[in-house]
């Protein structure tokens, strides 16, 4: 009678830490055109962002269907098992939904709990490798729902992107609020805050974003764990986790880079930081 868990691919939990904490990740798909993708199976993040520096076009995204999550929950579960399924913000996707009904799918067959984190990326990554970790301390059902949704409110997640653009043509953002920062060359920064996007400032250059990154992590009362997200550039997180190793110490700071999921929705040159509280 064990407990399992899944997420999907928008959490951003790197393949290694997945296996190691036994994480079933559903992967979102990724649509160039009439060609199609897994997230993180058929597509690396390096591979995603070379096709979208040389497609016309922006990809598009798409949730887990129903299926899905019925073969990947009947793959993992044994007689008397648990499900705990924790996934992205269904402000977001339709993931959630998707969960859902595959829930009551296989209902007769094993118990499913379908968590809405209300973030993305390792916001949502920090939620389901602490519920990972309760399960191999011999946590109960009751504690880890519990205890996850007790975290949810206190993750917080702030990002810096090189344009708004992404986010506008993704229908994320206001049309008004992207062509205002093109024209005034300033980079936006962001927060996700209960399960949405809302606007956290703008800053003029990548070393002023960092330093943003900074003061707002230094800002949060008791860190439990920390993740910076990156899309295509490694040398900048090596400059923030020296600057946030004042404040956590860096050689715990979980390292992830974004997938395609996330990269539609913000584009190359994003640089972000995820926390969960004590």
């Amino acid at each position: 009678m064990a407990v399992k868990i899944v997420t999907d691919s928008a959490s951003d939990i790197p393949q290694e830490t997945a296996q190691k904490l036994g994480i079933s990740i559903v992967p979102l798909t990724i649509a160039f055109g009439n060609n199609v993708y897994r997230d993180g199976i058929d597509l690396t993040p390096e591979e995603f962002f070379d096709k979208v520096a040389h497609s016309k076009e922006l990809p598009k995204t798409a949730h887990p269907t129903v299926a899905s999550f019925i073969n990947t929950y009947y793959s993992i579960a044994g007689k008397g098992d648990s499900i705990v399924s924790i996934h992205l913000s269904q402000k977001f996707s339709g993931t959630c939904q998707a969960a859902m009904l595959a829930r009551d799918a296989v209902a007769n067959d094993c118990q499913v709990k379908v968590i809405d984190s209300k973030t993305v990326s390792m916001g949502l990554g920090l939620l389901v490798i602490a519920a990972a970790r309760a399960i191999q301390d011999g946590a109960t059902l009751d504690e880890i729902l519990e205890s996850v949704n007790r975290s949810v409110v206190k993750i917080r997640l702030i990002a810096f992107f090189q344009t708004l653009e992404y986010l506008h043509r993704g229908g994320r953002i206001g049309g008004a609020t992207a062509l205002i920062s093109s024209l005034l060359h300033v980079k936006p920064m962001i927060v996700v805050r209960d399960g949405e996007v809302h606007p956290f400032g703008l800053v003029r250059t990548r070393a002023g974003a960092m330093k943003k990154l900074y003061d707002y992590v230094k800002s949060l009362p008791h860190i439990k764990e920390l993740s910076v997200m990156y899309a295509t550039d490694l040398k900048e997180v090596d400059t923030l986790l020296e600057m946030l190793d004042a404040v956590f110490p860096k050689h715990r700071i979980r390292i992830a880079q974004g997938g395609a999921t996330l990269g539609t929705h913000t584009g190359p040159g994003t640089l972000a930081v995820a926390a969960l509280l004590a």
